[in-house]
């Protein structure tokens, strides 16, 4: 098998021209609400179009969790009484996104989201899942085309999303004559909210496990935001992934956590890590998480997602989660996607991700710029273009496969 030493990178244009049903996908663009790019990044992620009025407002009045969840939350209530439940569905996730764990409305406004979502859906080409998983169940559904298949797309996010929140992508896909199968893996929405699995950085285990329950041996993996990193992880140890795209790179969660603090606190953490200081990591956590909203959210958020009592754990555990021995291992076709701004991945990871791609059947990169409108994480602003350039990248792939998976 002949591999791709030199990867095609792709920046600026829409040079792949899948077709993408703009009712879908407007491009949104990406929007000035807040100044903290964190929570300015999470207002463009929920963002409804025709309601960027109503966002700015709410970014101009959040200046704590508190003012999100309230503010959300009152809109989505307000929606609901007026019997709009597709904005009210939007709203209780957003309402719910910043919430407490512990917090019992979380829950609530979780549910609520759901059943509007699969209402919604009634009549439609969705079937919900429940794949065995150990002693628990990894929830998702399944799309199926209406005309022959061309193949099978598995969808999983990360670090702090539902697989209901993709089904514009997922039916995007399907539109295009792809059977799509989203799913919550461990420390992922409905598996989290109901079966409280954490999450694992082993992630060929789920993959396993709803490839064995839906009998597929050769599948396109698309992993989201923390997703690019746990799909790459997948596609080194199982072969029935042929074709992967890490939407968006992810190669050092880490990496990604600790830059995000600052220098100074990026090298404290590392350092207290590797000395392995509990005591005074958990000290400097909390000082953080007082000082820092996105601290604050990020740590506790990381904290319930892998299942750990202390910061000090959540952070020893960050370190497991990279792709620098598992990118070597993967044979797959392989999309690297990448936002030029991104704030949450430096985009040094792209350039460093592609060169360990070597044993690949083919790389391909590709940059997401402003100009675009999609230089954010995962191309918050123009969703659509990031689809057509999956759905182009798959369709052009599909006929390198190997000629066994299994092997």
């Amino acid at each position: 098998m002949a591999h791709q030493q030199h990867p095609e990178i792709l920046v600026n244009g829409d040079i792949r021209k899948a077709p993408t049903n703009q009712a879908f996908f407007p491009i949104t663009n990406f929007h000035h609400f807040h100044n903290d790019a964190n929570i300015n990044f999470q207002l463009n992620r929920f963002l409804i179009p025709g309601l960027e009025d109503m966002f700015a407002e709410i970014g101009r009045h959040v200046e704590n969790f508190d003012d999100w969840k309230n503010l959300f939350f009152a809109k989505a209530v307000a929606f609901e009484k007026e019997g709009n439940t597709d904005y009210a569905m939007e709203l209780y996730r957003a309402a719910e996104f910043f919430k407490d764990p512990a917090d019992p409305n979380k829950k609530m406004a979780f549910e609520k989201y759901l059943r509007f979502f699969y209402h919604s859906k009634e009549g439609k080409n969705l079937e919900r899942m429940s794949v065995p998983y150990g002693n628990n169940h990894l929830h998702g559904f399944r799309l199926t085309p209406t005309i022959p298949t061309k193949g099978i797309i598995l969808i999983h996010g990360g670090f702090d999303s539902h697989s209901e929140e993709f089904y514009t992508l997922g039916a995007a896909m399907c539109e295009n004559g792809y059977e799509v199968i989203m799913f919550d893996g461990p420390g992922q929405g409905s598996t989290l909210m109901f079966e409280k699995v954490p999450m694992t950085h082993e992630w060929e285990k789920p993959v396993a496990a709803v490839l064995d329950y839906i009998e597929a041996q050769n599948v396109t993996l698309i992993g989201m935001s923390l997703g690019g990193y746990l799909a790459i992880r997948a596609a080194s140890r199982e072969k029935r992934v042929q074709r992967v795209i890490a939407y968006d790179v992810m190669l050092d969660f880490f990496a990604c956590v600790t830059s995000r603090r600052g220098k100074v606190a990026g090298y404290l953490i590392k350092g207290l890590v590797s000395m392995r200081l509990s005591f005074v990591l958990n000290a400097f956590a909390k000082l953080m998480m007082k000082r820092d909203m996105y601290s604050q959210w990020g740590i506790a958020q990381g904290m319930h997602v892998m299942g750990c009592k202390t910061p000090y754990e959540f952070f020893f555990k960050l370190k497991e989660y990279n792709g620098y021995a598992a990118s070597v291992n993967v044979a797959a076709d392989v999309l690297i996607m990448a936002g030029a701004e991104d704030h949450f991945v430096p985009l040094v990871q792209f350039f460093e991700q592609l060169k360990l791609l070597t044993a690949a059947r083919s790389v391909t990169g590709r940059i997401f710029t402003r100009k675009e409108q999609a230089q954010s994480h995962c191309q918050v602003g123009n969703l659509g273009l990031a689809a057509a350039n999956m759905i182009s990248w798959i369709e052009e792939h599909s006929f390198t496969t190997s000629t066994n998976p299994t092997e």
